[in-house]
């Protein structure tokens, strides 16, 4: 097994390994919060985090720690490959689109860490604090909450792979030809969720939001079983 292949398969079993860690992370923040999927989506919502207490707040420090372990890092070697497979024949724009996905995954993996560094002992904090005190968490927890749900992942986040996922789904039309359609619809999703954010339109942000949530990690899945089955064949140039 050559270079390319070795690569080739660590990037499509990281993809289908991806998939049961995003289950791990819908599960454990959907327990962490009750099953209250409004409460990990609306912004006004993000308050009622502070009293799910101790227990609430390890599940949702696991639940975020898989989400950097499955929606983003995984991806890391998805990016590289498609840009390694697709590149020969659109240079530039494979560039374009690997730079968004990878751009996608780093911004969404930091804001995951910082997450799940920070939420936690704020909620364990809220616990102790003081009726005085408690105005200042919640002024804290509130600005880390809309820095990253309200402007890294719902806003830059979805914008970057948007465009990564659409890229991909135009470019693969002639070799994958059910993947590439399913890859251009959730591209569409994630960069109208986007712009519903921007425009405040909660409805179209939210719909859409929850329709990549759950969907991203089908895409990746459906990717590495695909590439196990059928592997590419990668033209080298020069030896």
């Amino acid at each position: 097994m050559n270079d390319h292949q070795s690569f080739q398969r660590f990037a499509a079993l990281a993809a289908i390994i991806s998939f049961p860690l995003a289950l791990g992370n819908i599960v454990l923040s959907s327990m962490a919060t009750d099953f209250n999927m409004e409460a990990s989506t609306n912004l006004a919502f993000w308050l009622s985090w502070l009293s799910i207490g101790a227990d609430g707040a390890r599940l949702l420090r696991w639940g975020l720690i898989l989400d950097m372990l499955s929606y983003y890092l995984p991806l890391l070697p998805v990016a590289l490959f498609l840009w390694r497979w697709i590149g020969p024949r659109n240079p530039d724009w494979v560039l374009f689109y690997t730079s968004c996905g990878l751009g996608y995954i780093l911004v969404g993996a930091i804001g995951a860490a910082i997450l799940a560094a920070v939420h936690p002992p704020l909620i364990s904090a809220y616990a102790q604090a003081s009726v005085e005190q408690r105005p200042v968490l919640e002024a804290v927890f509130s600005a880390i909450g809309n820095m990253v749900y309200g402007g890294m992942w719902a806003i830059l986040d979805t914008l970057l792979v948007g465009i990564w996922f659409l890229g991909i789904g135009l470019l693969l039309q002639g070799e994958r030809r059910l993947f590439s359609i399913f890859s251009i619809v959730l591209g569409i999703s994630a960069l109208l969720s986007s712009l519903g954010v921007i425009l405040g339109i909660e409805a179209i942000a939210f719909f859409l939001g929850v329709i990549y949530g759950l969907l991203a990690p089908v895409w990746a899945l459906w990717l590495g079983i695909d590439l196990l089955r059928k592997p590419v064949q990668i033209q080298t140039t020069g030896n």
